[in-house]
């Protein structure tokens, strides 16, 4: 009988760079982003349990964690649904909370960081959810290196749009350092993994 192999758990350190900046700047904000973050990789982690895709490792980034399925067990169509499983769980709880009968700032705060997460990971960015989402449409009716190309440089531009934003708000307002960094790290994955692996 084969032996089950544990799922391994990892931090990257820009991760631990946006909690210190989350934290330094909004303390509260920073729990809503941690819960509202937590929510969504559990909507991931259930969706690859009813669909029958084994989980290998997790690696805890700076808005959620990256959670590596054994591709040979996962279609695209189910990496599909893995992939906007996240995002839903986000826009589920935003929308469950804006159901309360009683609202507060940390309600509000928490429906902000839900919100805001749901959106950047839908963004066609490479190693977000919307990103995960194209490739694997793209893949699915062209090729592999087709969709690759395509999301390389759908993610080049929307990322370089995002620190070029960060860089103005930061010089202009003194402000968006979490943006800043999110930029960075997302520049730093594309050129370290600049392809998807098959």
């Amino acid at each position: 009988m084969k032996k089950r192999q544990k799922m391994k758990l990892g931090i990257s350190f820009f991760s631990l760079l946006m909690l210190l900046s989350l934290i330094l700047t909004h303390s509260y904000l920073s729990l809503a982003a941690i819960v509202a973050a937590a929510l969504h990789e559990c909507g991931h982690i259930i969706a690859a349990k009813l669909c029958g895709i084994p989980l290998v490792d997790m690696k805890l980034g700076i808005f959620g964690a990256t959670l590596t399925t054994d591709r040979a067990l996962c279609s695209y169509g189910k990496e599909i649904l893995l992939a906007l499983a996240g995002p839903a769980t986000n826009l589920l709880c935003l929308a469950l909370c804006s159901l309360l009968p009683i609202q507060c700032e940390a309600i509000e705060l928490f429906c902000v960081a839900s919100c805001g997460l749901a959106i950047l990971n839908l963004l066609p960015i490479r190693e977000l959810d919307g990103g995960r989402i194209v490739y694997c449409a793209l893949a699915s009716t062209f090729s592999p290196s087709l969709a690759s190309r395509v999301v390389g440089a759908l993610s080049f531009g929307i990322i370089f749009s995002l620190w070029t934003l960060s860089v103005y708000l930061i010089l202009r307002l003194g402000a968006s350092l979490s943006l800043f960094i999110f930029s960075c790290f997302l520049f730093c994955k594309i050129f370290i993994k600049n392809t998807y692996e098959n």
